[in-house]
């Protein structure tokens, strides 16, 4: 065979490369930085992964920091108002999430995918030197693409999505802040400005990792979180405790009062417009690529659910593609790979996200709820391991609320 070509080396192409590699297939990966750029360079977002995610790559060999990395244990609700705690509860997880820097992951998978033999190659293509370069694989797989190559996958007719993000961000990464106490990620919710998320992870060079807070603010566009625009990083921890002292109570702040950045490179703004497209790509010539990960399904990172998505259509685009590895790899084997990616995990991660960010009423009555109702809190924790399964988050809602199962067909379909 010819092998297959994957643009993008992220939570999903760098595992759909390896995973093709450790069973022999022919795999040029492209991207626009090797190990050590990036290594050297700024996080590249947050991610917790949750249990299936984590299996996953245990499975195929790609879990090397299960043992080390910290446990988040479920996650700690905290409704804020005028700095005041308002309602609050805790949702136990069945099994730990984790958190590793993409820093860390992808410059040992990078490494990882050279000592398979892969053939790496650090570019940046257009659409053009891409579509000349199709028929040279058996299959393209795009996992990151340009605006223009972007623009080849045409938008999802079933998906009505907002047009512009629905939250700015801030994204810092933190030595020095004190554990939470019970080993919870904390999700603080603060009405008309957003949210504030934070959780232990791991960070470092492969070999020298060590524990940090990861720390997100996910401001309502011209809301006081939204700060962080046209900031250099220097002005980004001094920004960040100052809403931290504004916004949340003083127990709650004063777990940051000694937080120093990881690095040079801990910080990062922008945001995220949803974005919701079919998965195959048509080029100028006709050509088929096969798109996945965020350039199929991008949502915000406050529904933490883009790394595991990922991760997922990675293990399904290995899987369909094992199969028959010779294809051939045609439109209707596209659809057949693509589809119960997109039916079992992406569309009901982008409902999720969508759920939790612009909460309809059954959903914040549910949240309200939680505080007197361990099971139900479990459950909304639960829902972020397995989004596909929200009805089970209002199966759990006593009785005597009302419409409380009514969410489930809020979202777009």
């Amino acid at each position: 065979m010819r092998g297959i070509q994957i643009l993008g080396a992220g939570e999903c192409g760098l595992p759909l490369a390896l995973r093709l590699r450790h069973s022999g297939i022919p795999v040029t990966l492209v991207t626009d930085r090797d190990a050590a750029a990036v290594l050297s360079g700024s996080v590249t977002s947050t991610q917790l992964k949750f249990q299936p995610t984590l299996d996953l790559e245990s499975r195929a060999g790609l879990g090397i920091w299960r043992s080390i990395a910290p446990r988040v244990q479920g996650i700690r609700f905290s409704l804020v108002v005028d700095g005041n705690l308002v309602s609050g509860w805790a949702g136990r997880l069945s099994e730990p999430a984790q958190s590793v820097d993409q820093r860390t992951v992808f410059a040992h998978w990078l490494a990882d995918f050279a000592a398979t033999g892969g053939d790496l190659e650090v570019a940046e293509l257009s659409v053009p030197q891409l579509d000349r370069r199709t028929a040279e694989y058996d299959l393209t797989v795009v996992t990151r693409a340009s605006r223009d190559l972007a623009a080849c996958f045409p938008a999802d007719p079933s998906w009505s999505v907002p047009t512009a993000p629905m939250r700015r961000l801030a994204v810092l990464y933190l030595d020095g802040v004190e554990p939470d106490p019970d080993g919870l990620g904390n999700y603080t919710a603060l009405p008309g400005h957003g949210e504030i998320i934070s959780y232990p992870g791991l960070t470092g060079p492969p070999g020298q990792e060590r524990r940090c807070e990861m720390l997100l603010f996910e401001g309502l566009p011209g809301s006081g979180l939204d700060v962080f625009a046209h900031t250099v990083p220097a002005e980004r921890l001094p920004r960040a405790e100052h809403l931290l002292r504004q916004y949340l109570p003083a127990a709650l702040a004063d777990r940051y009062r000694n937080a120093e950045l990881t690095d040079s490179g801990a910080t990062l703004v922008g945001a995220v417009p949803p974005t919701m497209r079919e998965p195959i790509g048509t080029l100028p010539s006709g050509a088929l690529v096969l798109g996945g990960g965020d350039v199929v399904c991008r949502m915000d990172p406050g529904g933490a659910q883009g790394a595991n998505s990922a991760a997922h259509c990675a293990a399904q685009y290995s899987a369909a593609i094992l199969v028959n590895p010779t294809g051939p790899f045609d439109r209707a084997w596209m659809t057949s790979a693509a589809q119960p990616w997109l039916t079992a995990i992406a569309h009901p991660a982008a409902h999720w996200t969508m759920a939790v960010l612009d909460p309809p009423p059954a959903v914040r009555e549910l949240m309200q709820a939680a505080q007197h109702d361990t099971a139900l809190a479990d459950a909304f924790a639960e829902t972020f391991v397995r989004p596909a399964n929200m009805v089970k988050f209002a199966a759990a809602a006593p009785a005597e609320s009302p419409d409380a199962d009514a969410y489930v067909d809020t979202a777009p379909h």
